[in-house]
């Protein structure tokens, strides 16, 4: 990606001109701000949540050498694979590496910034590997030859006239000005790149040290197609994403959706473990971690250390009034708004990036809104500072400012001063001024744009010399620079204790208003929640009325094909579905119309569903087929998320399965011009049905719910309402 930073006042003046450009920025303006204020209403505990995220966030970053061992030495204990790259040419040789050991002719990617930092996608395809995007902001994108405006929502500069042109030009069907016939073009057009890649690629928007898994957050459901059907996944992220434990993840995972899209929670957070174990239908043979350092430990002995806390939420941005007038290209390189003018001075030098922390207003929102409470202000302030130490400041603007000094110094000639150059302002402006010039200071940096540009020249030589050294850092030097920056040689036996208490420690109750509801207002909320999210949810009495509501759902849609799950509960019930239902169990596949499965847990907190991957449910009947049915035990649903960890801790005696999939509703993408539609690559319907139990009664026990599959029954154990100690039903029997 051609940096053009120090462009940065040209490239605002163009971007102000841009009628196009002023019409998308609209929708920023009016969209996440308003759902994010709505989602915090919602959330009462949101500001507490933050204080314990910036909290966590800053006892990772003071623990972070063994938090990364920590998270090694489990993704190898899980058969997977993990890089240390300290540079971007470091991380693109691995990369490529990977994929020419497999073979690879075609990639598909997930969204991922880091990527676009490495400047991936040109070095693949200069190496004979084709990418492809698959998140649909990012395929427009791809298609047009440009790079994201946005970390979130990549197209967010388009509107539908561009998009409309854009596929028009390239998948030669007639051209439509419907949002939803143009995601549907895109569905269709990436399916079978879906199933022909060989490697899959995604970010991470954090790594678990407790389990060793990689998280990806999606609402598209992209990310889960490339993961699951490709040979090999790769995993491509940046040093400072790993958290402690499971519900340390649930914590920034509440205050990422909210602060970023304004969602109760995305529809597809999916945890990945390792690749493929025994058994499974699905899912990678080989799963790779590659961990991008770019600068990111040298910042811990800085000033900029707090910058390390930033989850990517895109909150400063949505907020931020310069990005609202002049969008993300304006700043030249990978990451835009208040946050890219921090991180990007780092990692490509401030004598390139010393014009973006000076495209700040200081209003102070970005700091307002931060879900970690990122100083941001603070932080520009620091490379400001930098850039006038070193002397990189125009000349007129730093006589300018030595003028303001002087007159700062003195409160009462200032206050005289100012209401002179005040009414001076006043008569030059007019309604219309002609004079425009004295506001956009082109006189403060035409020397400074040859003098840029001259940088720029001497630091890509520079570049093309180490690449020619062969400049490779390892893991060992990363960790190294992390210790120095943390003002010691090694971790402390002090250190890791403290970090194994805090890895064996699982916090509860985080929001404790969602967490301690009785069972049926528990329920209730689950439903509440689901449809909100755009899920069908059936309610059922017993066992006997589920094959029939199943099959009137399917008869809505003129649905006469299934792919279902081949676990107990749901071969009984496939049984007694009518005749004219073609059932088949197993892998889905793309053409597939409709799966069923069972849910392992709901989660009230947001309707979400939480299934994992096992031998009897491929994960692909959760992704692939256009409609998803889901059978849910009402008794299974439990209150939040830190409930669901301990259940799943319980169920597989710590050891996670490969893969985790939470989902709250169905399919969805907001990216062309921020208009919702459902079914972007993952299901565009979820229906949840209820109850699956036969409600009995035992004149010596009370009231009992027992499972109709005696091959379940084999499997499970109930606890009875009146009987004081646990009995195993078959031996009722």
């Amino acid at each position: 990606m051609q940096i053009t930073s120090p462009d940065f006042k040209q490239n605002a003046r163009i971007a102000l001109q841009d009628v196009g450009l002023q019409k998308a920025l609209g929708n920023v303006k009016t969209g996440f701000p308003h759902k994010r204020a709505a989602a915090m209403a919602r959330l009462p505990e949101f500001d507490q949540l933050r204080d314990e995220a910036r909290d966590l966030k800053n006892h990772i970053i003071e623990n972070l050498d063994i938090y990364l061992e920590a998270f090694e030495a489990k993704v190898l204990e899980n058969g997977g694979h993990v890089h240390w790259c300290r540079t971007s040419e470091d991380a693109r040789k691995t990369i490529l590496n990977i994929c020419q050991e497999k073979k690879a002719r075609t990639v598909t990617k997930g969204k991922s910034m880091v990527t676009e930092e490495i400047n991936l996608n040109e070095y693949l395809e200069a190496n004979g590997v084709i990418p492809v995007e698959t998140d649909l902001g990012e395929y427009i994108l791809q298609l047009r030859g440009e790079h994201p405006s946005h970390i979130i929502a990549p197209a967010i500069h388009l509107n539908l006239e561009d998009v409309s042109e854009t596929f028009h030009a390239n998948h030669h069907k007639p051209k439509s000005m419907d949002p939803a016939v143009l995601m549907q073009e895109a569905r269709e057009e990436l399916r079978n790149k879906f199933v022909a890649a060989d490697v899959g690629i995604t970010g991470a928007n954090f790594l678990v040290a407790e389990t060793g898994s990689s998280i990806i957050v999606t609402n598209e459901g992209n990310g889960d197609l490339t993961q699951i059907l490709p040979k090999t996944h790769i995993v491509v992220t940046s040093i400072e994403k790993v958290v402690p434990t499971l519900e340390d993840m649930t914590l920034f995972l509440r205050l990422l959706a909210r602060s970023a899209t304004g969602q109760e929670f995305t529809v597809y957070n999916t945890l990945s473990t390792g690749p493929r174990r025994e058994g499974d239908q699905d899912g990678p043979e080989d799963y790779h971690v590659v961990l991008v350092d770019n600068g990111r430990s040298d910042m811990i002995a800085s000033e900029l250390r707090e910058m390390l806390r930033c989850i990517r939420c895109a909150a400063c941005m949505n907020h931020c009034p310069v990005y609202g007038a002049v969008g993300g290209h304006s700043y030249g390189w990978v990451y835009p708004g208040p946050m890219g003018s921090v991180l990007t001075p780092q990692m490509i030098g401030i004598e390139k990036g010393a014009m973006l922390p000076n495209a700040s207003t200081f209003c102070g929102k970005c700091e307002s809104v931060c879900p970690v409470r990122i100083p941001l202000p603070k932080l520009m302030r620091y490379w400001r500072r930098n850039e006038f130490e070193k002397h990189l400041t125009p000349k007129a603007a730093r006589w300018g400012l030595g003028v303001w000094s002087f007159f700062a110094k003195r409160p009462l000639l200032y206050r005289q001063i100012s209401k002179l150059s005040n009414a001076a302002l006043r008569t030059l402006g007019g309604k219309k001024s002609p004079n425009q010039s004295l506001a956009t200071g082109w006189w403060l940096d035409r020397r400074s744009r040859h003098a840029c540009t001259e940088r720029q020249n001497l630091y890509a030589t520079m570049a093309r010399k180490a690449e020619q050294w062969g400049v490779i850092m390892s893991k060992a030097e990363i960790l190294g620079q992390i210790r120095r920056g943390l003002g010691r040689t090694d971790a402390s036996t002090a250190a890791r204790d403290a970090v194994a208490a805090r890895l064996a420690a699982h916090k509860a109750n985080l929001i404790p208003a969602r967490a301690q509801l009785p069972e049926k207002e528990r329920q209730q909320l689950f439903i509440d929640m689901a449809r909100e999210a755009a899920a069908d949810v059936i309610e059922l009495d017993n066992l006997k009325a589920l094959p029939s509501a199943i099959a009137e759902w399917l008869d809505q849609y003129a649905i006469t094909e299934l792919v279902a799950a081949v676990d107990a509960p749901l071969a009984e019930i496939c049984q007694k579905l009518p005749e004219t239902l073609h059932i088949r169990t197993g892998v889905a596949q793309a053409g597939d119309l409709a799966s069923l499965t069972t849910a392992f847990l709901g989660i009230a907190e947001t309707g979400t569903l939480m299934l994992y991957s096992r031998p009897d449910s491929p994960t692909t009947l959760n992704f692939l087929p256009d409609n998803h049915l889901v059978v849910l035990n009402r008794r299974d649903i439990v209150g939040v998320y830190e409930e669901a960890w301990a259940k799943i801790r319980e169920r597989h005696q710590g050891k996670m399965p490969r893969t985790v999939n939470m989902i709250t509703g169905p399919s969805r993408s907001a990216d062309i011009e921020q208009k919702l539609q459902m079914g972007a690559h993952g299901p565009r319907r979820l229906a949840i049905f209820f109850d699956w139990l036969i409600h009995l009664r035992l004149p010596r026990f009370g009231s009992l719910r027992v499972l109709h599959s005696l091959d379940l029954l084999k499997q499970r154990d109930f606890y009875l309402p009146v009987a004081p100690e646990k009995v195993h039903l078959r031996q009722m029997f």
